[in-house]
């Protein structure tokens, strides 16, 4: 699977559950700020809940879809459409190959997270 960023709203990045038991060495745990809205995210697709994803903060980006894919949103409402389409959250949706995700204004809440069955290709460091 793989996406195109056409835009990448204000503040995206991939995250994951983070890396505890690093602290003694000055790492801090990081990760997602909603845990819960992440392990969900990914429950929804058949990922492992510790699976990346992408934290999308006040307003997300426009990715398009190379192929088919089935996705998640949780978290925050920042009015997810497809093509035009509201997105429903919290439950999996399919995208079909070329398909445009694109996310508006905040609704509620801040952040939300969208994941990927397959996951989001990212090497742990």
């Amino acid at each position: 699977m793989s996406l195109h960023v056409l835009q990448p709203g204000l503040f995206t990045t991939v995250q994951d559950k983070g890396r505890a038991g690093f602290q003694k060495y000055g790492v801090p745990v990081g990760g997602a700020m909603d845990a819960f809205a992440l392990r969900t995210a990914n429950a929804l697709v058949g990922n492992a809940e510790d699976a990346a994803a992408l934290e999308m903060t006040l307003t997300g980006p426009a990715l398009r879809f190379d192929t088919d894919a089935l996705i998640a949103i949780c978290g925050g409402d920042l009015s997810p459409s497809i093509d035009g389409d509201a997105v429903p959250a919290w439950r999996p949706v399919y995208v079909k190959r070329g398909g445009t995700l694109r996310f508006g204004g905040c609704r509620s809440g801040c952040r939300a997270y969208l994941a990927v069955a397959g996951g989001i290709a990212a090497p742990r460091v």
